[in-house]
């Protein structure tokens, strides 16, 4: 137990050197156990991490922007980028937008986090050392004036009218392009001077990748009291990947105490579903059924269409480089046609319902006339010949049913052809140059 406080001080101690804010040991001892005192403290070190893995630091900006989102903006936002790194977890996605409670999955998610984006490797990556650095600037403290603050003339702006509000802009306008082209001036004058040290130093280095010394070099050559403070610089990297170099050693010892946490998490689940406390549901058997097999077929289907695609991206790649603009044309309008195909068959198969409903209530119709039927044909076979009752009889209804067929079917052969002979015509129009295929009027 002791060396799992160790690993777990360590994870702490290269976490805060790396940027991140104050968070102690004992915090993730109260978030394996679930507890709510922990829950705001992971939120906020998930959101610096997320920051980090999007920017490669973490400055003063993350913390300011911490600070100006609300509760709920900052928990949603972790939530959406866990998601688009592919933390799919839905208990994560349901805790609480107020931090109230949740500390456990937020600790899973820390870890997942931790394990997917190779943290401690970005972290050692960051790393530099500050002779590396080309300019010196970074060892001076300055003062910067803060433009947050409002100024006496924003205060005063409120009182103007929209045409002397109209002329402040415009001279903010002018004044920051004035800036802009002061600070591409100063850039030109930077470069020139570091080219001018570079061919006055050249021959002699310090680092075998150059042929001479850097603008930090030569500034420490000329300044040697700063040094001391360039070796407290590198004492403090140093120290810093030791620490990180530890936790490689020791980081399976803190794998293993997730394991635990995982499985307080499966105990908790297990007993939050003991009899007492899970709700039951009175579905029939045949809708279970049908459930399953409606899922069964999706993913058939998921599965069948999924093959397709994968061959057709693979058809893709390999003739992508040989297709030339004529022939993706081409292969669009015959994509196209097959699209209108589909649409036509639909069409068609919608059509056959129609008419199976106008069929059945003709027969209805037919049904309710078959006496008047049966007493015109009573009337009839009084006046027949012995020669012609000797004829084989035929059922009227039956001839008209075999008549209503022959006609259905006629009528969607001609559909299908016209739809067929009109996506021909389409996609021979393709191919020639600059024709336009003018369907006929249908007649009517």
């Amino acid at each position: 137990m002791a060396q799992v406080r160790e690993t777990i001080e360590l994870l702490v101690k290269v976490l805060r050197e790396n940027g991140t804010s104050k968070i102690k040991a004992e915090s993730f001892r109260l978030a394996k156990f679930n507890n709510d005192t922990a829950t705001e403290t992971f939120w906020s070190l998930l959101f610096e991490l997320l920051y980090f893995c999007k920017y490669g630091t973490i400055d003063e900006v993350a913390f300011k922007a911490k600070a100006e989102l609300s509760i709920e903006e900052l928990v949603v936002y972790v939530k959406q980028e866990m998601q688009r790194k592919g933390f799919l977890s839905r208990e994560f996605a349901s805790l609480p937008n107020d931090m109230s409670s949740g500390s456990r999955e937020i600790l899973l998610g820390f870890a997942w986090l931790l394990c997917k984006e190779g943290l401690i490797d970005k972290f050692m990556e960051s790393c530099s050392s500050p002779l590396d650095e080309e300019d010196p600037s970074f060892m001076y403290e300055f003062e910067f004036e803060d433009m947050t603050k409002p100024s006496k003339q924003m205060q005063t702006q409120r009182v103007l009218s929209p045409g002397q509000k109209v002329q402040h802009l415009r001279l903010l306008n002018g004044k920051l392009r004035s800036n802009i082209r002061q600070l591409q001036a100063l850039q030109r004058e930077k470069t020139k001077l570091q080219n001018r040290v570079h061919d006055s130093t050249y021959g002699v280095s310090l680092n075998p990748e150059r042929n001479h010394l850097s603008v930090m070099e030569v500034h420490l050559l000329k300044h040697p009291e700063l040094m001391k403070k360039i070796l407290k610089l590198l004492e403090k990297d140093n120290e810093r990947l030791q620490n990180m170099l530890s936790w490689k050693d020791q980081e399976e010892v803190f794998w293993k105490w997730m394991e635990s946490v995982l499985d307080h998490k499966l105990k908790d689940k297990v007993e939050d579903m003991s009899p007492g406390r899970m709700t039951f549901y009175n579905i029939p058997p045949d809708a279970v059924v049908k459930m399953e097999s409606a899922k069964q077929q999706l993913e058939d289907a998921i599965m069948k269409y999924e093959q397709i695609i994968e061959e057709i991206e693979e058809i893709w790649e390999s003739q992508r480089s040989s297709v030339s603009e004529r022939e993706l044309d081409n292969l669009l309008s015959s994509i196209n046609t097959e699209i209108s195909l589909q649409r036509a068959n639909l069409a068609l198969d919608s059509t056959e319902d129609i008419l199976r409903n106008q069929k059945e209530t003709r027969f209805l119709l037919t049904k309710n006339n078959s006496k008047k039927l049966l007493n015109l044909s009573s009337h009839i076979s009084s006046h027949v010949t012995p020669q012609e009752q000797s004829l084989p009889a035929v059922d009227i209804e039956q001839e008209l049913a075999l008549m209503e067929r022959q006609l259905e079917r006629i009528e969607l052969e001609t559909n299908r052809k016209r739809e067929k002979y009109r996506c021909q015509l389409e996609n021979l129009a393709s191919t020639v140059p600059e024709a336009i295929c003018i369907q006929p009027m249908s007649c009517r």
